[in-house]
């Protein structure tokens, strides 16, 4: 996997417009990359194997170093001449490289916790675990509908990007409450307590 931008040219820094049709292929990168970040961890929460935590923390670097080089690159398109829709194009794909970023190294946190998890054989309860997989189904349809519309903006898909999304915050809130009540009538492991608060966070 290439750690350097693939479409990034300094030639076509003359030109603002090829320029950001570059970076708009990078940020598409980028957030496949991302994808495939959350894909691995999904595998390794569901059976560990040594060195596939490792593969994760080598995308998550190479997501981090495309949000660098992206970012620099922009700010040497910002030094043209641009019309005020490249100058708004330039601070969204700004932003954008840094929320994938984020998200990138929030899905990193989640797989060393996974790690962390099966290294020390804590296992959730089966309603823990349904509710778990539940959500886990939900962030990974809007992952996939995000990164899509990086490519070609959908209002319907936007739509169902921002249910979706509120659609988890309840599921988690739900999952939260329903964890603290098994916490307490003991039908979960002590230890497994804050690893599944941890990770819903």
């Amino acid at each position: 996997l290439p750690i350097w931008p693939e479409y990034l040219n300094p030639r076509d820094l003359s030109n603002p417009v090829r320029s950001l049709d570059h970076v708009h292929k990078e940020l598409q990168r980028q957030a496949k990359l991302v994808e495939i970040m959350f894909a691995k961890t999904l595998r390794l929460m569901g059976r560990y194997e040594a060195g596939r935590d490792r593969d994760i923390s080598y995308v998550e670097m190479v997501v981090n170093n495309l949000r660098a080089q992206i970012v620099r690159f922009l700010w040497k398109v910002s030094g043209q001449d641009l019309s005020r829709d490249l100058s708004r194009r330039v601070f969204a794909y700004t932003a954008m490289a840094g929320d994938i970023r984020s998200i990138g190294n929030h899905i990193r946190s989640i797989s060393a916790l996974a790690v962390e998890q099966a290294q020390r054989n804590i296992t959730f309860s089966a309603c823990g675990e349904r509710e778990f997989l539940e959500i886990l189904v939900l962030v990974e349809k809007n992952l996939t509908d995000a990164s899509a519309l990086i490519g070609a903006f959908d209002a319907e898909t936007v739509k169902h990007v921002v249910r979706r999304e509120e659609e988890i915050d309840a599921r988690v809130k739900e999952a939260l409450d329903s964890h603290l009540s098994r916490f307490h009538l003991r039908e979960c492991s002590p230890e497994a307590g804050p690893f599944f608060v941890e990770i819903l966070g």
